[in-house]
């Protein structure tokens, strides 16, 4: 049997009821250094009804005591060769010490745009969204990139495509072997519940390797792996 997002085969029923009594290695994992999992970049094809309609990448670049993280996603859908519907995303985050310093977001919903700032403030952050007053966050905070599986310990979560800090429950799912660049890899689905709803996949080493989730008009849409097991950067 074949689960939802193209490319991921449900494990045989032993294996999917040894993730649920044994703790899955991804969900503890600590992303310190993306680069020891990813190499230099992160790279999902965006599927829509099976078509392609976007890219999702994420690069990785050292900076003096910690990471850069920059995350990009374009999506553009078209009907009888005209765009009816182009979303464009842009984050910059600073990781240090395996935590969230400093992040940037731009989005622009097709004409509907946002931007979302996270800067140290004391022993927190101080989260800004678009021009409203700043609001006082503690620390740690993950953003919804999904790179890094530390997440997948955490109740709450900044949505960065609205700004809103979400409350989520995240469990593990069954086995799974999804496709990647590398071939077929094993992984387990975790699923978010609560303010968010999606799915995520991660490999043993706590790399993420897929994502599906509904869009606003319920229609799913799901990340494949172009590159996610390391090695030189995509084409």
């Amino acid at each position: 049997m074949r689960a939802a997002v193209k490319g991921v085969k449900v494990a045989a029923p032993l294996l999917a009821t040894l993730a649920v009594l044994a703790e899955p290695v991804a969900a503890r994992a600590v992303a310190a250094d993306p680069r020891a999992l990813y190499g230099a970049e992160l790279v999902f094809d965006i599927y829509r009804e099976d078509r392609p309609v976007g890219q999702h990448r994420a690069r990785f670049r050292a900076i003096d005591g910690g990471v850069e993280v920059r995350s990009t996603t374009a999506i553009t859908l078209k009907a009888l060769f005209f765009t009816v519907y182009r979303f464009d995303y842009d984050s910059l985050a600073e990781w240090r010490a395996g935590a969230l310093s400093k992040l940037t977001v731009a989005v622009d919903d097709n004409g509907d745009r946002r931007a979302i700032t996270v800067a140290p403030a004391g022993d927190g952050l101080r989260l800004t969204v678009d021009a409203e007053t700043p609001r006082a966050v503690p620390r740690p905070l993950f953003p919804t990139n999904h790179w890094n599986a530390a997440v997948l310990g955490e109740g709450r979560v900044l949505n960065t495509l609205t700004g809103a800090l979400n409350d989520v429950r995240i469990r593990a799912g069954a086995r799974a072997e999804v496709v990647t660049e590398n071939g077929v890899v094993a992984a387990t689905r975790y699923d978010y519940t609560g303010d968010l709803r999606t799915s995520v996949w991660y490999d043993d080493r706590g790399r993420w390797v897929a994502m599906r989730f509904l869009g606003r008009d319920g229609v799913p849409v799901e990340y494949r792996c172009r590159r996610c097991q390391g090695g030189p950067p995509a084409q």
